[in-house]
């Protein structure tokens, strides 16, 4: 079981995460959403070990949090340039031998022998998402999955956290959109102002829109002029 305990983060001044306290249940899947500038990125970061905090604790399985334990999709991956596909999940699978490269991009049909800088933005994504589930990490971070992916990816991308979730691993998986998490998730968490606002579970989700609106102050708008 992950548990966050008090934690608090800042970036000089700048308070972004705030006495934060959240315990995310093992094998299920939990949607993290919140208006930019909420912390989920933050959050994440120091939740996979890239970043610390001297306030507060994060502890997995009853023991402080390894680097090991973790594996984090963000929202814009990362590759070295000039890169293959396949030599870059060939670097995820040096601890795992099971991973089998091919049947998996059997599933996403990646042009593996090509650099990946070469790739769209949804491509990428989906070897990203190969590569961390290649680490077979007990928690699993998925930041914006869904950003860039066509249609079909995204209904294979969902089915793959299904079957992630139905192996026992910890799934949070952010969204600025409530609405593209409540097929997969069993937990819905709003974080506001550097705080878990509420959270709710599957049968509760239809009180989503209600609760967060008392969080969203309401911006008069100016009048159109035509």
């Amino acid at each position: 079981m992950l548990e966050i305990i008090s934690l608090s983060f800042s970036y000089s001044k700048s308070l972004v995460i705030d006495q934060l306290d959240w315990s995310p249940g093992p094998g299920m899947v939990h949607g993290l959403v919140g208006m930019n500038g909420a912390g989920k990125t933050t959050l994440f970061r120091l939740i996979a070990g890239g970043m610390t905090s001297k306030r507060g604790s994060i502890m997995f399985r009853g023991k402080s949090i390894d680097y090991n334990d973790c594996a984090f999709l963000e929202t814009h991956p990362v590759f070295y340039p000039m890169i293959t596909g396949k030599e870059y999940l060939q670097v995820f699978t040096l601890r795992n031998k099971h991973f089998d490269i091919e049947k998996w991009n059997a599933v996403f049909n990646l042009p593996l022998n090509e650099v990946v800088d070469s790739y769209s933005t949804g491509m990428q994504k989906k070897l990203s998402l190969m590569g961390i589930m290649a680490l077979n990490r007990p928690l699993l971070i998925l930041d914006e999955p869904f950003n860039g992916l066509d249609f079909e990816a995204v209904k294979v991308t969902r089915r793959i956290i299904q079957k992630l979730s139905e192996s026992g691993k910890t799934i949070i998986v952010s969204s600025h959109i409530p609405e593209t998490l409540t097929q997969i998730c069993d937990t819905l968490s709003m974080m506001d102002k550097g705080k878990i606002a509420f959270q709710l579970t599957r049968t509760e989700f239809d009180k989503f829109e209600a609760m967060s609106e008392k969080l969203i102050h309401n911006i008069p708008l100016p009048d159109i002029e035509g």
